[in-house]
């Protein structure tokens, strides 16, 4: 039976607050620095050969597939521990700590070659462990804090919202202190250090509200399930309707940010109020799901919001790709002053058109969420059982595997077509930059001569494959949900009559 709405103790305003405001820095330095922007710092910092990129793109995505692996394991650890500080707090702590001093590391040093290929696997390999330590006794401590199900939800919400604000606001800063006239101390190799300098300490400055704020109720613990690789697979095997979600699901994870990124420094020019920009239509489009789809929800079907999300992807990546291919190159331009950074008609187009991108997954993202959640009434309804902790621990193991895919697929894309080639001339001129060779003038001027030499099929191959990607992924994930998922708002009302009658 359902959890009422107005069962168990409430949320306080203290929780609510202190709580999701935690990971406002902690996105900014983890997700929006590490996750989404260590790719970045290796190009164009880091002069390695194609062996070397393949060496490093192996470690990366094994790291990914560890990291899946280690979630249910680190799941029971905190689920067993004991201390008068709760169960939760003392991981969030320690992650912090530990993870934090991965994040700097990772982004101060002076390693060139193979020497930073071995440092780059274990770097990476340490952040899976310990950001897994502080991430899954975050979002495990929702249940102790809202056993109401209106208040969970209420919690959820604004969590969610302050960890898009921290990712929100590394995406909008980063690029631009670190690509450009702006670059802080005149090269990205510095930049990037400052950066994580100032990230990390936002990380331990929110978590520790969190820690310091937060008022656990260490008397009734949550009751939990022994997670396993086993009881995953067990779980998967039985419930068709988690298969095909969680199937679907996965395709929903192969946008190559990576290679969007590369292609806007390509085709646009090296500066990252370019990337700031673009990224903006998106950040906005994900804004303005989160806040409308309550709304939306209950004017419209599910099916019909996940084929909404559908067309905008299609819209945005077929655009995109048309755009690239049929629209001259020099157009009516205007020049942004303060940033240096000239913005044609081609990359306006182009940036209004990823608004649709961003709208699309985050209602894919959040329809599929739900989708799976439902899952859970199935097995139930079908099993007696309903395996909420196996249920939740699949989502993010397909989380982590998809971006496992995606980044092994985007790297070897690189290798193939030769993007090393034209990133290890920038990283030369970054470091030499760094060390006082040349000015920031003269880097940015002979960088710009690099991407003026660059052959225009390098160019389409990284357009074809973030517009190819968007457009074949989704187009998968929309047929495998209209095809084999039949949970619908009816199917559910159905279980939930029969789970109330028994």
């Amino acid at each position: 039976m359902g959890e009422s709405k107005n069962s168990g103790n409430r949320l306080s305003k203290r929780n609510l607050i202190t709580f999701a405001i935690g990971t406002v820095g902690r996105d900014a330095a983890c997700a929006g620095l590490f996750m989404n922007n260590i790719l970045n710092y290796v190009y164009f910092t880091k002069k390695l050969d194609a062996t070397q990129f393949a060496v490093l793109t192996f470690l990366m995505a094994a790291a990914k597939i560890f990291d899946a692996f280690n979630d249910p394991v680190m799941g029971n650890i905190i689920d067993g521990t004991k201390s008068r500080f709760g169960k939760f707090k003392p991981w969030i702590g320690i992650g912090m700590f530990t993870s934090g001093l991965v994040v700097l590391f990772s982004f101060w040093n002076n390693l060139q070659g193979w020497a930073y290929v071995v440092f780059f696997g274990l770097m990476y390999f340490a952040f899976s462990i310990t950001f897994t330590m502080n991430d899954i006794a975050y979002w495990g401590m929702i249940p102790s804090l809202a056993r109401n199900s209106a208040d969970r939800d209420k919690l959820t919400s604004l969590t969610v919202f302050c960890a898009t604000l921290g990712g929100g606001i590394c995406g909008i800063i980063l690029p631009i202190l670190t690509t450009g006239d702006l670059t802080l101390g005149g090269s990205a190799v510095k930049a990037y250090a400052y950066m994580a300098v100032a990230f990390v300490v936002l990380f331990f400055i929110f978590q520790s509200i969190t820690l310091i704020g937060v008022k656990e109720d260490k008397s009734h613990p949550a009751p939990t399930e022994k997670i396993s690789l086993k009881a995953i697979v067990n779980t998967f095997k039985q419930n068709d309707q988690l298969r095909w979600i969680a199937f679907a699901f996965l395709f929903t994870q192969f946008i190559p940010g990576a290679a969007l990124t590369m292609y806007i420094y390509f085709q646009f020019g090296y500066n990252g109020t370019l990337l700031t920009l673009f990224y903006t239509f998106s950040s906005v489009s994900t804004i303005v799901v989160n806040l409308l789809y309550p709304v939306l929800s209950k004017k419209f079907s599910r099916s019909g919001l996940i084929r909404a999300a559908w067309v905008s992807m299609l819209i945005g990546g077929i655009g995109i790709l048309a755009l690239g291919i049929f629209f001259p190159n020099e157009t009516v331009s205007f020049t942004i002053p303060f940033f240096n950074a000239k913005i044609t008609l081609k990359y306006l187009f182009m940036a209004i058109l990823y608004f649709f991108i961003g709208f699309g997954q985050t209602a894919f993202y959040m329809s599929f969420m739900i989708c799976i959640a439902n899952t859970t009434e199935y097995n139930e309804y079908k099993f007696g059982k309903r395996s909420e902790g196996v249920i939740f621990s699949t989502r993010a193991f397909l989380t982590k595997l998809g971006n496992a895919i995606n980044t092994l697929m985007v790297m070897l894309f690189y290798i193939i077509i030769g993007v090393n080639h034209e990133t290890n001339a920038i990283a030369d001129l970054e470091q030499q930059a760094n060390i006082g060779a040349i000015t920031g003038e003269q880097k940015l001027s002979e960088i710009s001569g690099i991407i003026a030499g660059i052959a225009p099929l390098k160019t389409y191959a990284l357009l074809g494959l973030v517009s190819l990607s968007i457009i074949v992924s989704f187009t998968i994930a929309y047929i495998i949900y209209k095809k084999k998922y039949f949970i619908d708002e009816a199917y559910f009302e159905k279980m939930s009559e029969e789970l109330a009658r028994r």
